[in-house]
């Protein structure tokens, strides 16, 4: 494809209409915040083939090579019931694309990471604004993918990233896998916005089920095994002291 004229996210019913692709930004995030803030339609979705400062959680920064990876940013405008079901069904939209491009096992890492075999190569961030304890006024859904990025030459990530194209051994073209993964994700909004709730699709495909964990969170530590996670995502761990729910925190296997 090689070019974001040909995208056909105009045939989607809401994701991609329109796309904003831009040379270089600050983060696609921030982009997607304040055109929200000027009365930018749901749907919208920015692309950079730069960003100086993006974001993944707790404001690490995520890593990428201008022009060859993907990073981009989708504002959507669910009501309050529906708000944590964006990042399942954003993962699950991911796991699916890297599952047909790699025909390797991709797992979801709760909350928000894909790893494939134990490397990350895509995460996910979710900011939302409200205007009430539980009137959304819009979110915006962050994705970064590696799809070009040679780890190994990645200083910091080198042992803990990977890369569609370091996989498959070939280059990847960024607008393609760009409107893949919009389609699908167009598929999976409109199914939540019709009344499908993902938590039972997303959660049988969290990798991070039964197994022995720790979850860091700050200064504080949590180790036990993850059984399940509730209604709305956050993770249920059996501890020596007794069930505990997790709603954010790194989590590594043990």
């Amino acid at each position: 494809m090689s070019d974001i004229t040909q995208l056909t996210t105009y045939n989607n019913k809401l994701i991609g209409r329109p796309v904003l692709n831009l040379l270089t930004t600050s983060s696609t995030m921030d982009e997607a915040k304040e055109l929200a803030q000027t009365g930018a339609r749901e749907g919208l979705v920015i692309v950079a083939d730069n960003q100086t400062k993006g974001r993944g959680r707790f404001d690490r920064e995520w890593l990428a090579l201008p022009g060859q990876d993907l990073t981009f940013s989708i504002l959507l405008k669910p009501n309050f019931k529906k708000l944590h079901m964006l990042n399942m069904i954003i993962s699950i939209a991911i796991q699916d694309m890297l599952t047909r491009l790699t025909e390797g096992t991709v797992d979801i890492k709760w909350p928000n990471d894909v790893l494939i075999a134990g490397r990350k190569i895509s995460g996910i961030l979710v900011e939302s604004v409200l205007s009430s304890a539980n009137t959304v006024d819009f979110a915006v859904v962050g994705i970064g993918i590696n799809l070009n990025l040679d780890p190994a030459v990645m200083e910091g990530i080198e042992d803990s990233a990977t890369s569609i194209s370091h996989i498959i051994g070939k280059p990847v073209d960024k607008y393609e896998v760009l409107d893949n993964l919009l389609n699908l994700i167009d598929e999976r909004y409109q199914a939540v916005l019709l009344g499908y709730n993902p938590r039972g699709d997303w959660s049988s495909r969290l990798s991070t089920i039964g197994n022995r964990i720790r979850v860091s969170n700050g200064s504080d530590t949590i180790i036990g095994k993850a059984i399940g996670v509730d209604s709305v995502g956050n993770l249920i761990i059996q501890t020596e002291q007794g069930t505990i729910t997790v709603t954010s925190g790194d989590v590594t296997v043990i």
